[in-house]
């Protein structure tokens, strides 16, 4: 059934309308009308969705709690473990400029979703939840923002370095992982960041108002790593 629904989600966010200067220009992505509903208030659902952030809880080490902390920061640069090498923002301007402008495209439709939907944090639900940080108190959980990134620069990343798409994906699980051992998000919050920032990145790739940054963040990373310009196929 996801993947049913993640198909359709490709197939409607792929469409493309012609902008004003006539060249092809992706549709805005209504999550709302394509991703499930939250679990209701009280639904057996919704019990195990704070079951898991309680036991996540539970079972959180200091070095799992400093690293969800750091996970915090919305930025392609915590994904520079993944890639076996140390990179750095002002290294690398144009894959700093590119993902900055991913992360606020995603920011502003996941804000639509979340104000849609205005579903609690865990912290609202439940008084034993004990998050690692507080919240802005109109910022709803549902679906996860940094999952949602996370999952955006996942799909972009692998595009740029196939080479290194495993790794990469491993990395924005772990990433949207975190917002669970924060006491942030439910772990149905971070399903729906999964399946927007999927939606997301696709839409990116395929929209042509975005290729000329995507190329050169690409160049940019592909050089940093000592990577050719093309991966071998």
């Amino acid at each position: 059934m996801k993947h049913a629904l993640l198909l359709v989600v490709l197939l409607l966010a792929g469409q493309n309308v012609l902008a004003a200067d006539g060249n092809a220009a992706a549709l805005p992505v209504e999550l709302t009308r394509l991703l499930p509903p939250p679990p209701a208030t009280d639904s057996p659902e919704a019990r195990q969705d704070l079951d898991v952030v309680l036991a996540t809880q539970h079972a959180r080490t200091a070095a799992e709690a400093a690293a969800a902390k750091a996970d915090a920061e919305r930025s392609v640069f915590r994904f520079a473990d993944a890639l076996g090498v140390n990179l750095q923002a002002e290294r690398l301007p144009s894959t700093a400029a590119f993902f900055k402008r991913v992360a606020a495209l995603d920011k502003a439709e996941v804000k639509q979703a979340k104000n849609y939907w205005r579903h609690p944090r865990p912290a609202a639900v439940s008084a034993q939840v004990q998050p690692l940080a507080a919240e802005k108190p109109d910022d709803w959980s549902y679906p996860s923002g940094h999952a949602t990134f996370g999952y955006t620069a996942a799909v972009l990343l692998a595009n740029m370095l196939p080479e290194k798409r495993a790794a990469i994906f491993a990395r924005a699980d772990l990433y949207a992982r975190h917002r669970i051992v924060m006491g942030a998000h439910f772990p149905s919050d971070v399903e729906a960041g999964r399946l927007a920032g999927t939606v997301l990145g696709e839409r990116l790739l395929d929209d042509p108002s975005w290729q000329a940054d995507y190329a050169a963040a690409r160049t940019e990373l592909r050089k940093a790593l000592a990577l050719p310009d093309e991966p071998a196929m």
